[in-house]
């Protein structure tokens, strides 16, 4: 049963990444006062770039073809490790710790990509990215680490049950999901760190780093670019979203819920405007003091 769910949960959001990203910005376009792309536009963008030639800077080496299909198997890899069902199979691997190397490694690659390209504003995004990257480690460690506190192992579990009975448990867990929702946005590079639908150089971050690739390579950066919308909020809704008993109803749970972020996704990129890069740091700070203080708060006992 459990393993059933998994696939049919791998299957569904594997398909179903390019949708929800055309959801969000569906969404954000009409709050803007825009027609906007239909919801299946990201499909045509990857038919369309996939169907074109493969053209490669002229110094760049083997690396940077490499790099997106490294970045696509790193996030199939974590879209795998994810319980859809609420509980993984026995023999399933589920570590957290290996959840972030592998988000980690995603990152490296894709920048290391566009360092590969030899070009300026390629180096430039991956520079960027890299310094971010310094940063979200830390603050996810720090976001998840009352799971830690909670069910004293790193698999990937569901801790809001248990944490409604133990002291200051709803606390702890509120300022969880806030640190996580704050590095949410980092991870995925929306606003207001940075702005996926940007041509202006000087601002780009990922869109930098993907900036010299082409046909196929573009076509497989931008299915990795959807596939880790999907895969980061679906890791945040298993851990610290809400759970039933029945495998087939937490795999809908979790399908209506990545929906459900991507249209307040577009809500609230539709209110933000991108913050300076330098103010990034103090940014990832937040949201790592926020979920430390609930790491704490579980520590302590405190009753809240």
């Amino acid at each position: 049963m459990f393993l059933t769910v998994q696939l049919t949960g791998i299957l569904l959001i594997f398909v179903g990444s390019p949708l929800l990203w055309g959801v969000t910005q569906t969404v954000k376009a009409r709050l803007q006062g825009r027609r906007g792309p239909s919801v299946w536009q990201m499909y045509r963008v990857i038919a369309k770039n996939w169907r074109k030639e493969t053209v490669v800077p002229e110094y760049s080496s083997f690396l940077f073809r490499l790099a997106p299909s490294v970045a696509m198997a790193a996030l199939v890899a974590v879209l795998v490790m994810i319980p859809m069902s609420g509980e993984a199979p026995s023999s399933w691997p589920h570590d957290l710790l290996t959840v972030f190397f592998l988000l980690a490694l995603e990152r490296f690659w894709v920048g290391l990509g566009g360092l590969d390209s030899a070009g300026t504003f390629g180096g430039l995004g991956a520079s960027r990215s890299s310094t971010i990257g310094t940063g979200v480690e830390p603050a996810l460690l720090a976001a998840f680490g009352v799971l830690w506190k909670v069910s004293g192992v790193s698999n990937i579990a569901p801790i809001a049950i248990w944490m409604k009975a133990l002291p200051g448990g709803m606390f702890a867990w509120t300022l969880a999901a806030i640190s996580f929702a704050l590095i949410m946005l980092v991870e995925l590079g929306r606003l207001p760190v940075d702005n996926p639908d940007t041509h202006l150089e000087l601002t780009m971050i990922h869109e930098a780093t993907i900036l010299e690739s082409s046909g196929r390579l573009l076509a497989m950066s931008q299915m990795a670019m959807t596939l880790k919308f999907s895969v980061v909020v679906a890791l945040g809704w298993v851990v610290l979203g809400p759970h039933t008993s029945s495998p087939w109803s937490n795999l809908v749970l979790l399908l209506a819920e990545l929906v459900g972020t991507s249209v307040a996704l577009g809500f609230a990129e539709s209110r933000f405007t991108k913050l300076r890069y330098f103010q990034l740091p103090a940014y990832l700070s937040i949201a790592a003091g926020i979920g430390a203080l609930g790491f704490l708060v579980m520590s302590g006992g405190f009753s809240l």
